[in-house]
């Protein structure tokens, strides 16, 4: 599967971009086949160099409504898929499960709006400086009740939160510190969509919190929690869950979490780290895709240009609807992905992607001109083609064998040229990618 150094070389840059993005085209392949892997590991994780205003043109002139939940799931759906930042949007992906926050309480999709935004503009920078952009996000406040935090009556949802769920992990607080953390964030409210500070509903008395203690208010508790040692260890964790493994090995993550307060809480600096690892780079396979990835994976391998206004909502049939995590945990991931519902709408999917025949329309999968594209002209080189695009070619012989049979088959199993007709031809091509794509690996990266 991997022959030679430059064998190697691309097959660890198409890893990379499957796990540090959503996959890639073949033209974003080959830019980034140029560059090395390393240098495609500083590019992607310094997005904010690289001019990116044609993704902005394209969703400007959807005209998205951000005060309508299914405008707000498809403009994240353009930009997760028409980036050329794909870094940072899976980091926003990712602090999206993370700060776990869900429109079916907060109800106004513009506060989801603006929560996504915080999560993109800082994903890759100072971690105390988007802990407490969060703790202040107006979505985040509605989420976790802390607009009923109030002097004397203390809400402890958001104190506890922040702790178990954001930065320290279960056993590393007391119950005791859940209740002087609450009395210092009393107060801290939202109002007409900003961050409010009510004064008059705020304890200004004298807390104790993890060993220390003090007037504190909301701000130094912060400043508290991302000091302790037990952040680096968990944030650490979650990364590497999420970017290497289901089951990240030990060393991974203590390599990770070493850099997190030497480089100044800098997420940057842990993926940096992460990426370069060899237990990163030695993980193909290791991960289920999760819904988002399968469908916006699929469209930029095919080059599909055209999103169908239902994008979002087949990715939530298979069990991720952005906007909406099942729970303040977010989204399981690994094998949850995986049930008999949820893949048959993978299937499902899969089944509508090869099938849509709008030839008079732009943007839609057409396998018959990426095979001229690629100037083919035998059925084994067809073959060869999608195998590598869609799995990287890691299947059986046997596999290939019943695909090319497949290919070269009619109905009854009688053996046909496919290329001596091109409706023929077309057919089955639509077909041999949609058996690929239901092989148990394409639901690996």
């Amino acid at each position: 599967m991997v022959a030679g150094k430059a064998g190697r070389n691309l097959f660890l840059i198409k890893h990379l971009l499957r796990r540090a993005g959503f996959g890639c085209t073949p033209p974003e392949l080959t830019y980034y086949e140029g560059l090395g892997y390393e240098k495609t590991v500083k590019v992607l994780l310094d997005p904010e160099r690289i001019d990116d205003s044609e993704l902005e043109a394209l969703v400007g002139n959807q005209q998205f409504d951000y005060t309508r939940i299914d405008d707000l799931k498809r403009w994240w759906f353009y930009r997760m898929t028409y980036t050329r930042r794909p870094l940072e949007e899976k980091m926003t992906l990712f602090w999206h499960g993370h700060f776990a926050t869900s429109v079916r309480k907060v109800e106004l999709p513009y506060r989801m709006y603006m929560q996504n935004q915080i999560m993109r503009t800082m994903g890759l920078g100072n971690f105390h400086e988007l802990l407490l952009a969060m703790t202040k996000d107006p979505a985040m406040i509605v989420w976790l009740d802390n607009q009923q935090n109030k002097k004397g009556q203390p809400n402890e949802n958001y104190a506890r939160e922040v702790m178990e769920l954001f930065t320290l992990g279960i056993g590393n607080y007391s119950e005791r510190d859940i209740k002087e953390s609450a009395r210092a964030f009393t107060g801290w409210q939202t109002h007409q969509d900003g961050f409010f500070f009510n004064a008059s509903q705020h304890d200004y008395g004298e807390k104790t919190f993890l060993g220390q203690t003090g007037k504190f208010n909301g701000d130094d508790i912060i400043e508290i929690i991302v000091q302790q040692p037990a952040v680096a260890q968990f944030l650490s964790q979650k990364l590497c869950k999420f970017f290497v493994a289901d089951e990240p090995t030990p060393a991974i993550v203590a390599d990770v979490a070493k850099v997190y307060k030497p480089r100044g809480n800098n997420i940057k600096e842990m993926l940096r780290t992460l990426f370069m690892h060899e237990d990163f780079q030695g993980s193909y396979l290791a991960k289920i895709k999760s819904p988002v990835e399968f469908v916006i994976g699929s469209l930029k391998s095919l080059q599909v240009t055209q999103l169908d206004n239902d994008v979002a909502t087949q990715a939530g049939r298979m069990g991720e609807s952005l906007f909406e995590p099942p729970n303040v945990k977010g989204w399981d991931g690994g094998a949850a992905w995986i049930a008999t519902d949820t893949m048959m709408e993978r299937f499902n999917f899969t089944t509508r992607l090869t099938q849509q025949k709008f030839d008079a329309i732009e943007g839609y999968m057409k396998p018959s001109v990426l095979i001229q594209n690629q100037g083919l002209s035998t059925p084994d080189a067809m073959i060869d083609y999608f195998l590598t695009l869609l799995v990287d070619h890691n299947v059986s012989e046997n596999t290939s064998s019943n695909l090319l049979h497949y290919l070269c088959s009619d109905s009854a199993g009688k053996t046909i040229n496919p290329l001596q007709n091109d409706k023929i031809l077309d057919s089955k091509l639509r077909g041999l990618v949609h058996l690929i794509m239901t092989l148990p690996i394409y639901q690996f990266e």
